[in-house]
């Protein structure tokens, strides 16, 4: 593994989710601040519609026509510049705006992050390094909110221009990446291409349908977290809502560092079921948090952010790089956050805007009793998925190792 080429992707996954962090860790608590908490939902809708929409064609150009680093800084630049745009809405109250650029903002920003997981993939053995970079995401998520909370920015606009400098700085920081060629630039341009009916065909595969399935539903539990959770903080009496976050994010890096050996040692389908189980026991902390005001059950959940993300959704990127033909891998990991942070997040902030609109009707300390019914519902779905996935996920990683063929081929392979 080439040193300086693992540093440099270090980098970039710090400073991504540095920017990620900015924008969108307490975008519901910002919107709560300014008098619009009722279009969270709907503002975390047009994110997923978004996604929906931008990272599988992304995908298809930086597979097959510009090298995927500098897609990746294009798109960084010029969502920069919308970033910049949008709290001058959120502070006058404009609605149809705020919610038109938060649109704006996921079609720029989510095909970075699947093209960040390509241009990864494509430098390192996946199941072994792949968690020691993405935990640099980690770091940059925690640092960025360690600022805001610190300096009263956790519902603060001036959380929108952090993340336009970050754009910036990140945007010239990906033209010094390793170069990253289209897989498929010397194949014939097919209409199907336009499609990416190639990368679509990976839901013939039934155990990659399954997982994809698990993960959209999945997406309710998840939302309900991360759309409202600063908003719970606050009203259980906390002001520094980005800090408490980061007490997940930090439990979230020591579980990265054993996501390697724990998918060499039990395969991919014990390691997913963990990650969903955990998500029911969190939404439970929080339910008792609610009912009892004090910090053990509120940091006990927030410390269960390592399982419940790096042992599902992070594996699952794993998964789906084994699954996807080099020829097709930006596509397939634009595919994943399609069915995630796309449609998965369109269905699930629908329903989580719905449950937290009609559940949640007070605010501070007066809602709390509301909030224990809000999270008896994220629980009953993760505990659907989890008995879903437990019958009918076979798929796991072999015992075999993969042939010799370099360094870069050492590891442990799927069974397809």
């Amino acid at each position: 593994m080439n040193a300086n080429i693992t540093s440099r992707l270090l980098i970039m996954m710090f400073v991504q989710y540095f920017m990620q962090g900015a924008w969108n860790m307490t975008m519901g608590l910002v919107l709560s601040s300014y008098g619009m908490a009722n279009i969270i939902g709907n503002a975390y809708a047009l994110l997923g519609l978004a996604t929906i929409m931008s990272p599988l064609f992304i995908g298809m150009i930086a597979d097959r026509f510009f090298s995927s680093q500098k897609v990746m800084a294009v798109l960084h630049i010029v969502n920069a510049g919308v970033l910049l745009m949008v709290p001058q809405f959120v502070e006058t109250q404009n609605v149809g705006m705020t919610l038109f650029l938060i649109f704006i903002v996921g079609l720029l920003f989510y095909p970075t992050t699947a093209l960040s997981n390509s241009i990864t993939f494509s430098h390192i053995n996946g199941v072994k390094m792949f968690p020691v970079i993405r935990v640099f995401g980690n770091f940059g998520f925690m640092v960025v909110g360690f600022i805001m909370g610190e300096m009263g920015f956790s519902g603060s606009t001036m959380t929108w221009y952090i993340a336009a400098g970050a754009g910036v700085v990140l945007a010239l920081y990906c033209l010094t990446l390793p170069d990253t060629p289209p897989k498929a630039k010397d194949q014939p341009f097919k209409p199907r291409d336009i499609l990416c009916l190639d990368a679509l065909s990976l839901f013939k595969d039934r155990y990659f349908a399954i997982l994809m399935l698990s993960i959209f539903v999945l997406m309710i539990p998840k939302t309900a977290y991360s759309a409202y959770i600063p908003v719970f903080i606050k009203a259980l009496g906390f002001d520094n809502a980005a800090s408490m976050m980061q007490i997940g994010v930090a439990c979230e890096i020591v579980f990265m560092f054993l996501l390697s050996f724990v998918l060499l040692k039990f395969g991919f389908k014990i390691t997913l079921a963990l990650g969903i189980g955990s998500w029911i026991i969190r939404t439970i902390l929080f339910s008792y948090a609610a009912m009892d005001t004090g910090t053990m059950f509120i940091v006990i959940g927030l410390l269960l952010q390592g399982l419940c993300w790096d042992f599902f959704f992070t594996a699952g990127d794993i998964y789906v790089d084994k699954k996807a033909r080099p020829e097709i891998r930006a596509q397939a990991q634009g595919i994943r956050f399609i069915v995630s942070n796309g449609a998965g997040l369109l269905f699930a902030s629908t329903v989580c805007g719905y449950i937290f609109n009609h559940t949640v009707t007070e605010t501070g300390a007066e809602s709390l009793p509301q909030w224990v019914n809000y999270w008896h519902y994220p629980t009953v779905v993760a505990a659907v998925v989890l008995v879903f996935f437990l019958l009918f996920f076979k798929d796991d990683v072999s015992k075999k190792k993969a042939t010799q063929q370099g360094d870069d081929n050492v590891g442990a392979v799927i069974d397809k």
